[in-house]
């Protein structure tokens, strides 16, 4: 009988919208996508446990397995401990490990990026961050992490005696389907700005609608796409259609969701990827394909951005607010010459996070895991 491995999430089917019969096009559900691919090439059946909003379900999306977990009618972390109750064989815990949850003995942990890093959030929340986080390390065999954020900080606040516990492994890259544009574009006198990420706050959609404001003013010849998902009556979603549908330029924007294959070619339209997180950031899939398909990337000094952009060498690294955005993008309009130096270097960059290294060392810590 072929053993089963469950994957417990917050999210994976699309079930903000209703969709759950497709995979949701952020990140998180990127990463257990291919998680759950490489799971079934080792022999084991992955089963993605997770929360839901409009109710149980379950459901099968490209041979991956689904259960949705209703969440509408009590706490998130009761229903994520019901869900590790329910669930069967080993156990690989993808989010809320910075929540009080009661782990399964030998089981496996992912933090995808720090996502108490505002400078909003209160002290005492925080805090009590620092103590579940420290009940994670107490009671997982590992927590695999994508950037060196929360490494750091489990150094910093936590404590732990084997230093092999947290295990550094970056988001990766298809190096082979990313690769750069290799056409003329029709009008070479435009550019094309592309801001591929979710429309949430945190993504920083605020600073970069602002910033497009003034881009699309000082320079008539760019355009602007915003490339990420919303969710239905979300209320930053209904903000950014009505700015979108009211903008005096609204005829050079562009918003569209594309799914995971389609991506590549959104980036080789391009000449300019904008990544401005304002906090709750790993090692971006958004920056790593934007980097592979060579293009300069202007990005929020933010988490694991900070592991993947070296500033002035492959992009530019600045505080998320309007204000640097607007001059960093501004400068790299101005200068073609320093957008074809950092995009050659952003190109060398992301062959460092090629998804041959990131399989091969999954791989490894999966085989040992199901022995």
């Amino acid at each position: 009988m072929t053993r089963e491995i469950g994957i417990l999430t917050h999210s994976f089917a699309d079930a903000y919208n209703g969709k759950t019969d497709k995979i949701y096009g952020g990140g998180l559900e990127r990463y257990l996508y291919d998680l759950s691919f490489l799971i079934r090439e080792l022999g084991c059946q992955p089963v993605v446990h997770q929360l839901s909003g409009i109710g149980s379900f379950h459901q099968e999306v490209e041979g991956i397995r689904i259960i949705g977990y209703d969440s509408s009618k009590e706490g998130l972390v009761d229903v994520f401990n019901r869900m590790g109750s329910k669930a069967e064989g080993k156990l690989i815990y993808a989010s809320f490990i910075w929540q009080p949850i009661i782990y399964k003995p030998g089981s496996l942990g992912i933090c995808h990026g720090i996502n108490w890093d505002s400078p909003m959030f209160p002290p005492e929340h925080k805090a009590g961050i620092a103590q579940y986080i420290q009940n994670a390390l107490r009671h997982l065999n590992r927590i695999i992490t994508v950037d060196s954020h929360f490494l750091t900080y489990c150094r910093a606040v936590c404590s732990f005696t084997d230093p092999e516990q947290i295990v550094l492994l970056p988001n990766a890259v298809d190096t082979k389907e990313y690769v750069p544009a290799g056409h003329i574009k029709e009008n070479p006198d435009s550019l094309h700005i592309l801001y591929p990420r979710r429309i949430s706050i945190e993504r920083g959609i605020v600073p970069m609608m602002l910033a497009a404001d003034r881009l699309l003013e000082a320079y008539p010849h760019v355009t602007i796409e915003f490339a990420g998902e919303v969710i239905d009556g979300n209320l930053m979603t209904m903000a950014f259609l009505l700015w979108l549908d009211s903008h005096p330029h609204k005829g050079r924007i562009r918003h569209q969701a594309y799914t995971f294959h389609q991506m590549a070619e959104a980036y080789r339209q391009a000449d300019i990827a904008v990544i401005p997180t304002i906090f709750s950031e790993g090692t971006s899939y958004s920056c790593l394909e934007a980097l592979s398909c060579g293009l300069p990337v202007v990005s929020g000094n933010v988490g694991g951005l900070n592991d993947l952009i070296i500033d002035g060498f492959n992009g530019m690294l600045v505080t998320p607010t309007e204000e640097r955005i607007f001059t960093a993008v501004s400068v790299l309009i101005e200068n073609k010459g320093l957008r074809e130096r950092l995009g050659t270097n952003a190109r060398a960059t992301a062959l460092a996070f090629d998804k041959s290294i990131w399989r091969a060392k999954w791989s490894e810590i999966l085989s040992e895991f199901i022995s």
